[in-house]
């Protein structure tokens, strides 16, 4: 895998400012879906060799709870996608759309659940793409989104070029 290759897929154009490592800290606030805790995080975004596939890897901790997960993101017939591989065990498979310096995913946590929430993430750029400012939400079917995670990730800066001795 490569952070920079030459071109990605036709397609996949929105997912370029993602590309890189970055340090990612928020806030889980009290939901259904877990108790209030800080969250901190690497984030890595590399493209897969050949450019049809963004590779993610993320490894955090909510409060002293490790969490990590692998996410595949990519372009098929219908559109954007992102798949999800939590160190859980759980798989989860989101739709992505681009909504001009926005990214957005949406999908249901568990998947396989009757009881199922309905989550939208909503990521912006911003500060020249040195910045993500990312809200995690949660509604169960017929309700309003309620805000679960609020995150802030900065991109780490490349080391200098440079060789020693």
């Amino acid at each position: 895998m490569s952070h920079a290759p030459k071109n990605c897929a036709p397609g996949l154009e929105a997912l370029w400012p993602l590309v890189g490592k970055w340090h990612t800290e928020g806030a889980q606030l009290a939901s259904p879906l877990g108790p209030a805790s800080p969250f901190v995080a690497v984030e890595t975004f590399e493209w897969l060799d050949g450019g049809h596939f963004l590779v993610h890897r993320l490894d955090g901790r909510f409060g002293k709870q490790s969490t990590a997960c692998i996410e595949i993101m990519g372009k098929n017939a219908n559109g954007l996608f992102a798949q999800t591989f939590y160190n859980d065990g759980n798989v989860s498979t989101w739709k992505l759309a681009e909504r001009g310096q926005q990214l957005v995913l949406t999908g249901s946590w568990p998947s396989d659940s009757r009881d199922a929430f309905q989550i939208r993430y909503t990521m912006t750029v911003t500060d020249l793409g040195n910045t993500l400012e990312g809200k995690w939400e949660y509604a169960r079917e017929g309700q309003s989104f309620e805000t679960f995670l609020e995150a802030r990730a900065t991109k780490a800066l490349p080391l200098p070029n440079t060789s020693i001795g």
